[in-house]
């Protein structure tokens, strides 16, 4: 997408890398400019410069975009607040300074700008991925004692193959937009459907018992991450409540 394409009010992201790492940069246009959080210098947040150099400005949409070499993703919401709301809750922020990769990004402010909601997509996402990668490992601990050696033999065996399943999950979930995924609860179910199928192909290769294993250590991890995420947002709840964005 071009910067042309953009409406006033849209929240938009681009792609960064932070030392080889791929993360989203996102910010609200207010009408032929951008408002985000960033680095104070007019360039983007990254999780590597201290937080009290971060401050929410108003820059061209160019900056953002690096002069258009970056592609625009639009973010889609089922319930923004108006193009007017959106761009005044974002101007009103200009000027307030503060960042936390994991409670206060960039992409945390967007979304409040959009939504009244400090949500980050981003973080929900490794902290659902990272609650199942977590049942998987120590399922694989857990095998060793187990009581039937050909249980014990498939679960040590599947769960390598379950961790491959999460990687494809959580890149389906995180990089959806680049396939015209636009909504997140679509990438969600469309990165849940790869879970599935992977881990019933890897379990498949051990039969039925296999495909029972499999799927039921995937359900554990998806379970667990719902109660990561569910206690990530918690703390964040706090977190704002107890200080957090006028607003």
């Amino acid at each position: 997408m071009e910067d042309g394409d953009l409406a006033r009010g849209d929240h938009f992201f681009v792609w960064r890398k932070h030392k080889g790492i791929p993360f989203q940069h996102h910010a609200i246009d207010v009408g032929e400019a951008a408002v985000h959080l960033s680095d104070g210098h007019g360039g983007v947040a990254t999780p590597g410069v201290a937080s009290d150099q971060f401050v929410v400005q108003r820059t061209s949409l160019e900056s953002v975009s690096r002069g258009g070499r970056d592609r625009i993703h639009v973010v889609s919401h089922p319930q923004p607040r108006s193009a007017d709301d959106i761009v005044e809750r974002a101007l009103s922020q200009v000027g307030r300074r503060g960042y936390h990769v994991v409670f206060d990004n960039c992409e945390h402010f967007a979304w409040w700008c959009v939504t009244d909601r400090n949500e980050s997509r981003q973080v929900s996402v490794a902290c659902e991925r990272l609650g199942a990668v977590s049942v998987k490992v120590i399922a694989a601990g857990t095998a060793r004692a187990a009581g039937a050696i050909g249980t014990r033999r498939i679960v040590r065996g599947a769960t390598p193959m379950l961790l491959v399943a999460d990687a494809a999950q959580w890149v389906t979930e995180a990089g959806g937009h680049h396939v015209g995924l636009r909504d997140a609860n679509k990438r969600k179910q469309a990165g849940r459907a790869i879970g599935i199928t992977t881990a019933i192909g890897v379990g498949a290769c051990a039969g039925p018992i296999g495909c029972l294993v499999a799927g039921s250590l995937w359900a554990a991890g998806e379970l667990a991450g719902e109660m990561s995420l569910a206690t990530y947002r918690q703390i964040r709840t706090r977190r704002v409540e107890g200080g957090g964005r006028d607003g």
